[in-house]
């Protein structure tokens, strides 16, 4: 009986250390990291996970784990109300199946994929003021007790509010390189990421590709539907441009009715067929449909690139502003390429 108290002392003391550690980070990366350190010697377990809600398709992935390998299981989703894990997220219900087979709904796919033979099971809810966070899970634990069983649904409430921490903490600094209007990334994001590509050019060899791209006449459509509608038409062409891009480039509204994009390890040429697929799919578009109205663009567009054509960011920028305004002045609606 002494030895349980004395455990249960410990048990205290990592909870609470558990605490401090999460709710103090806010980096979602070093947050993880925390969450596999501490969990570990808190609840000892044959293996435990952590399972998130993705919000918009509604299912629940793995995220980390301990003693599982996460590539197992990389394509594997469940259901709310699938499988224990989902049955714990929908109800928001702590889950303790002292012997799964007695459960129906106990999902044997995870042992499938990964060989091991689940047990006994813990699925505990992670929930912030309502919403369906996650779930944490522990695999054939070795204690089932009323003790170890409170002290994780505490340590769920702290990751809960540790996690919508990281959430607003993400968001904020989202706000800061995000440009309001379009949701694009703006020019303080451009200029920190090309000096970065730079160095990364230099160190180790390679190119990457500058397009800026204006919206052909843009005061003629602000003239005929008006400010906001004008806005509203910008909002649906960075949409357009973000469609065309995969996933190491990005776009930067620069300002008006400018953009850029930069397409890190392009060329010139490659980078030229990307700047005529974001044509493409702003020419063929008919904009401002949702307010019953009927609005089509062109767009004109220089490339630069890195090291090629220019030494620096400035000299970059300025290359292919220029090759886009040789277009601009000889027709407009193309892709121009940088003469330097």
């Amino acid at each position: 009986m002494q030895d349980n108290r004395k455990l249960s002392r410990e048990q205290l003391l990592n909870c609470l250390d558990f605490g401090k550690a999460l709710t103090s980070e806010l980096d979602p990366n070093r947050l993880l990291e925390q969450i596999m350190e501490k969990v570990s010697k808190l609840f000892p377990s044959e293996n435990w996970s952590l399972l998130l809600l993705d919000e918009a398709t509604q299912k629940l992935r793995f995220e980390l784990s301990i003693d599982l390998d996460l590539a197992l299981v990389e394509d594997f989703r469940l259901d709310l109300g699938q499988g224990a894990a989902g049955q714990c997220a929908l109800k928001q219900q702590l889950l303790v199946l002292e012997d799964v087979t007695q459960y129906e709904f106990f999902d044997g796919k995870v042992d499938e994929l990964s060989g091991y033979r689940t047990k006994s099971l813990v699925c505990v809810p992670v929930v912030f003021a309502g919403r369906t966070l996650g779930v944490l899970e522990m695999v054939n634990p070795k204690a089932l007790d009323e003790e170890s069983i409170a002290l994780l649904t505490t340590v769920s409430d702290y990751l809960a509010i540790a996690m919508e921490n990281t959430r607003r903490y993400r968001k904020l600094s989202d706000m800061a390189i995000r440009d309001s209007l379009t949701g694009l990334y703006n020019q303080r994001y451009l200029y920190r990421s090309l000096g970065a590509l730079i160095e990364k050019c230099k160190a180790g060899g390679g190119c990457f590709s500058l397009i800026f791209m204006d919206i052909d006449d843009f005061k003629t459509v602000v003239d005929a539907e008006g400010h906001l509608n004008g806005s509203r038409t910008l909002q649906e062409i960075a949409q357009k441009i973000q469609g065309c891009l995969g996933d190491a480039s990005f776009a930067v509204a620069y300002g008006g009715d400018e953009f850029v994009v930069v397409l890190p390890d392009t060329d010139s040429v490659h980078a030229a067929e990307t700047a005529r697929k974001i044509r493409e799919s702003i020419k063929t578009a008919t904009f401002l449909t949702r307010w019953s109205r009927s609005v089509q663009v062109t767009a004109s567009f220089g490339v630069a690139t890195f090291p090629d054509n220019a030494r620096g960011i400035e000299e970059l920028l300025s290359l292919a502003d220029q090759a886009m305004f040789r277009v601009k002045n000889t027709g407009k609606d193309r892709v121009g390429l940088s003469l330097h």
